[in-house]
């Protein structure tokens, strides 16, 4: 699990990253100013981003929507001393808003909504005017078409603002690719079918069928044999 940490004070930086290994996390990266998390976030990809609303440069309300353009499965919790902003904060999309000074209690709490409990990967996206989160375990297969990355899951065909090479790096060997525009739940894999010579996968919760490439063919073939 990767945090980023943005503000402006190198004491309240601190302050959080301690927080945070006292509840048992260690991979933080820290940014003084807007500008800062975006680079950081466009290089490292985090889980969950810390930021700071009141900051020179760039505030957070203005670098969110180019930190969710660059790294849109990172979940945003803003951190402020005012409470102003809330209503803008939830506008973009933020999963939590904490006021300062946070308590380890409030923090843990905002923790919880986003980071499943089991280790499990969940994919956050918004639905309708709501941020939902679901886990791997609900989710079928996603497909890139025409610069959109839609999601086939429990909700039915979902459009999220993911990129496939950002799906792959959150949800690591809990899916498997099967052509360039097509990533697979390696859980829902359960055979292959051809049509006109032409391999496509079978899915065991969804009616849709994925083809193959040829060069992943024997790699999916492996994988049906060990989820027998």
């Amino acid at each position: 699990m990767k945090f980023l940490i943005v503000d402006d004070e190198p004491l309240a930086r601190l302050r959080l990253q301690k927080m945070l290994e006292h509840l048992g996390y260690s991979n933080i990266i820290t940014a003084s100013n807007g500008v800062k998390a975006i680079e950081a976030a466009r290089q490292n990809h985090p889980h969950v981003i810390f930021l700071d609303i009141e900051m020179p440069v760039l505030t957070g309300i203005e670098a969110a929507p180019k930190i969710k353009q660059l790294s849109p499965e990172s979940a945003l919790i803003f951190c402020t001393a005012y409470d102003d902003f809330a209503i803008k904060a939830f506008d973009l999309s933020a999963s939590d808003y904490l006021l300062k000074p946070v308590s380890q209690e409030r923090l843990k709490q905002a923790l919880d909504k986003i980071i499943p409990t089991d280790n499990t990967p969940s994919i956050s996206f918004s639905y309708g005017k709501d941020l939902v989160s679901l886990s791997i375990d609900d989710i079928y297969y996603f497909i890139s078409e025409d610069k959109t990355t839609y999601m086939y899951c429990c909700l039915g065909m979902v459009v999220i603002e993911h990129s496939l090479v950002s799906l792959e790096s959150l949800l690591g060997e809990h899916v498997v690719r099967i052509n360039r525009n097509a990533l697979v739940n390696k859980t829902e894999v359960c055979g292959i079918q051809i049509k006109e010579s032409k391999p496509f996968i079978n899915l065991l919760n969804c009616e849709q069928q994925p083809q193959i490439s040829r060069r992943n063919l024997s790699k999916i073939k492996k994988l049906i044999k060990e989820n027998k």
